[in-house]
């Protein structure tokens, strides 16, 4: 795994375990895509090795070209949307966020950030929002999600 996704990653899920409730389990991760001649490929590649029972176009991607600021305020929801973490004080919400794109920006650089839209054909999450990175270093997808 690549070393700065799977800080990024580790960062994340300690986010997401603080917005677990008893219900519900959130999961968020960065996974590095494999290259290839286009996002669209790479996504296939990483789609087919969630499930091989159905070829990676059942899942419909879309791409969406986003700025990086709608970007950070998709984070922000996920970061905080248990109860308990919105009462977090605004100092500490800020010192999170700017930890996160701190090292999102050494993993990236200069990147272009797209909001996928999928249609997964399996179960995937109650709920999953997902954004795809191209950058220099690579491309990389975000996943938001919880169950």
């Amino acid at each position: 795994m690549d070393k700065y996704a799977e800080r990024l990653t580790g960062f994340m899920r300690a986010v997401g375990c603080m917005n677990d409730a008893a219900n519900r389990i959130s999961d968020y991760f960065v996974v590095k895509l494999e290259e290839s001649e286009s996002m669209l490929t790479s996504l296939a590649r990483y789609h087919s090795s969630i499930t091989n029972e159905f070829p990676a176009a059942y899942w419909h991607p879309q791409l969406r070209e986003c700025s990086q600021t709608i970007f950070m305020e998709t984070v922000a929801i996920w970061f905080f949307e248990h109860e308990d973490m919105q009462l977090l004080p605004s100092s500490l919400k800020q010192n999170l966020l700017g930890n996160f794109i701190d090292d999102l920006n050494e993993m990236t650089g200069n990147a272009l950030f797209y909001s996928l839209i999928t249609s997964p054909p399996v179960w995937y999450a109650s709920l999953h929002e997902e954004f795809v990175i191209e950058s220099q270093y690579g491309r990389y997808l975000i996943h938001f999600s919880c169950h």
